[in-house]
């Protein structure tokens, strides 16, 4: 058995010092300009092509040179970037959204509603979360402030879903719309704080400082992805970098410094060290464990509470994350616009190993074997495997504990048989909200196999009731069926780690590494 290492819920973060600067949102106080910042990330992105891309890789960058109609906030809510806001009809068939007056492209034109139709058409076509425009019957351009969207059904996440980053709905000229996917670059050309430079392949992308930039005077600091958004640095250079050990080194070095991600051991080994500012972002993903309700044992109700009963989910999240994390039950992030709460959840909080095998007797158990899948590639889902399955073999259970490459954990677990648990990390999903987290479970092809007919209703009401308090209860009742059923198990937060060079001020962690409202000192 896997014993406990000595793990608290939030270990790591209370043990790295904060720099205060970290703990505010970043106001519009005045720093100074200049100099190139290197940020390392780990991967290359596949295109430049923001809309028809949702790796993180490809944000990272884009969301500096792009802006949306609407983004998210710090906390993950929706709010305003390009649009002023909305007004939606009675029936929610009609969108209108006053945009901002006086906004400059790259290439010096005044953004008008005419080039926002143009870039949500584009979306409509290639965009990679297109499919929520689907809800869209037409997008009329009254005039050259206003841009309307007609509905051809009802769909109250639509705000939502325009404001989501994973494949962000960025706003461009509308003579740059006409282009085929993949085909708008370079140049890249939106209404960011920063413009684009230069891309060599293998190395890295080069941003420089939009002069003409107009800041958001609605609000009087950054926001997440929106507010008052200030560029001090004269260029960003995105360096792409999949080597842990390169760029912990080249911000050792002062080559580098900004890193989108620096691992745990190395963020302990550096925390006293004085040039350099360590900051968790907390919370980045959820740790599951998906189960198939399906196929075999984890088709039997009182097998999968067994399963439930038997876990230790703090030595669970606590190994995996070597200790970035958090303890939450809710399938929602607390202080969103639909966060659950956590009453009646304290019972899932311990193992309960008597009532698990007393389960595993009422299942009619009989040493089958559990088929436990989790690829190689994630350390965070080969190590809650691997505990998992020792804590399941502690009650009794065989485990076929089975380790593959990701390709191959994907095209087993989409099918409807020959698996029963499998680790997994939602890491921008709930970020999202819940329309990514509850379509999870539903619809055609859900995570567990099986379609549960409480889930389904819930998914149908988030994507039907107009009142919020009643998508509200909708996303409340999809939680409690998780765990009444034991469809799925939420371990717990796990975090990131980003890092700065000490003389970088008013640096703020977020989803991405922001390089707008910081400076060097």
């Amino acid at each position: 058995m896997i014993r406990r290492r000595g793990f608290n819920a939030g270990l790591l973060a209370a043990s790295l010092p904060l720099p205060a600067i970290a703990q505010s949102a970043g106001g519009t106080g005045e720093g100074r300009r200049g100099g190139d910042v290197v940020v390392a990330q780990q991967q290359q992105p596949p295109s430049l092509d923001s809309q028809t891309t949702t790796a993180q890789a490809a944000r990272n960058i884009s969301l500096h040179v792009y802006e949306s109609l609407f983004t998210r906030d710090e906390i993950s809510n929706p709010k305003p970037e390009l649009a002023e806001g909305y007004d939606m009809a009675a029936d929610g068939m009609t969108y209108r959204m006053p945009i901002r007056t006086g906004v400059k492209f790259h290439n010096g034109k005044v953004m008008t509603s005419a080039d926002v139709k143009a870039s949500m058409e584009r979306y409509a076509k290639v965009g990679g979360s297109g499919d929520i425009l689907k809800s869209v019957a037409a997008i009329e351009a009254p005039d050259a402030k206003t841009v309307v969207f007609k509905m051809a059904h009802v769909f109250p996440g639509f705000i939502e879903g325009i404001s989501s980053p994973r494949a962000p709905f960025v706003i461009m000229p509308e003579e740059e719309c006409g282009k085929p996917a993949g085909q708008t670059v370079p140049p890249m050309i939106g209404t960011g704080p920063f413009r684009f430079l230069e891309y060599r392949p293998d190395s890295h992308v080069k941003l420089a400082r939009f002069d003409d930039y107009v800041a958001n005077t609605a609000y009087d600091k950054r926001d997440g992805f929106t507010g008052r958004k200030i560029a001090y640095f004269d260029t960003v250079t995105f360096r792409f970098m999949p080597e842990g050990g390169a760029r912990t080194a080249g911000l050792q070095t002062g080559e580098l410094q900004v890193l989108e991600s620096l691992d745990v051991a190395a963020a302990k080994r550096l925390k006293d060290d004085k040039s350099i500012s360590i900051y968790p972002v907390m919370p980045w993903g959820f740790l599951t464990l998906m189960m198939n309700t399906n196929w075999g044992l984890t088709a039997n109700l009182d097998i999968r509470r067994a399963i439930q009963s038997a876990l230790d989910l703090e030595e669970i999240v606590a190994i995996a994350s070597d200790g970035n994390y958090r303890l939450d039950p809710a399938w929602q992030y607390a202080g969103t616009n639909y966060y659950p709460g956590i009453d009646g959840l304290d019972r899932f909080a311990r193992p309960d190993l008597a009532k698990a095998k007393q389960l595993l007797q009422a299942g009619d158990y009989k040493g089958e074997e559990l088929q436990l899948v989790a690829d190689t590639q994630a350390k965070v889902h080969l190590d809650a495997g691997t505990v998992a399955a020792e804590q399941l073999r502690a009650i009794g259970m065989k485990v076929n504990f089975r380790t593959m490459d990701w390709p191959t954990v994907i095209a087993t677990r989409t099918k409807p048989d020959g698996w029963n648990l499998w680790p997994l990390v939602m890491g921008i999903e709930p970020y999202e909200g819940p329309y990514n987290v509850v379509g999870f479970f539903a619809g055609r092809q859900t995570v567990q196999i099986k379609q549960d007919p409480v889930i389904e209703d819930a998914n149908n009401k988030l994507a039907t009731v107009l009142d919020l308090d009643g998508r509200r209860a909708a996303v409340k009742a999809f939680q409690a069926r998780l765990y009444d059923q034991a469809i799925a198990i939420k371990v717990g937060d796990v975090g990131n780690i980003q890092a700065t060079r000490s003389n970088v001020r008013g640096y703020a962690p977020y989803r991405i590494p922001r390089m707008w409202n910081c400076w060097f000192a």
